[in-house]
């Protein structure tokens, strides 16, 4: 499996691969972000809130929560060219290392996991390391064409834009 790394925007580098068109995409992007990572993470981990910045995502209703309160299973509506696909992730994370980490349940048609973790780099500035897999039982136009098989591309700028307005 052999990966393309291409600066997608100044302090950002994103790195896409699939070992053949079967495989599931894999996706990775790392950037820098200018909020401490504690505020980082505590902002990606509201899964929640993440319709309010992620234009693809409808809707997100969570179903379980963990006894810290936070999310640990919840159900997305993802907007599609002509309708939505319904999936639910399970999360975990880990507030030591500031690490998020989601995947689908082992009897779901879509397959998705991820890994989002948020290193310190001084107090009021963070490195965003965000990893995702992905694999639709359909073919997804968007992922293809206009995301450039790079779905964690999106996401990360999204979110650093989200923090923009936000803090």
């Amino acid at each position: 499996m052999t990966g393309i790394a291409v600066a997608v925007a100044p302090g950002m580098v994103a790195i896409a691969y699939a070992a053949d068109a079967a495989s599931p995409l894999v996706s990775e992007v790392s950037t820098t972000l200018t909020v401490s990572a504690k505020t980082a993470y505590e902002v990606f981990t509201d899964a929640i809130e993440i319709p309010r910045w992620l234009p693809i995502v409808q809707t997100a209703r969570v179903l379980v929560r963990g006894d810290e309160g936070r999310p640990t299973r919840v159900a997305f509506t993802r907007k599609l060219e002509r309708g939505s696909l319904g999936y639910t992730l399970e999360y975990a994370y880990d507030a030591s290392t500031l690490t998020a980490t989601w995947t689908t349940p082992d009897s779901s048609n879509v397959v998705m996991s991820g890994e989002a973790r948020f290193v310190p780099l001084s107090s009021r500035a963070c490195l965003m390391l965000y990893r995702l897999v992905l694999e639709l039982p359909i073919v997804d136009d968007l992922i293809n064409s206009e995301l450039d098989k790079h779905p964690a591309s999106l996401v990360v700028a999204e979110f650093r834009e989200h923090l923009r307005r936000l803090c």
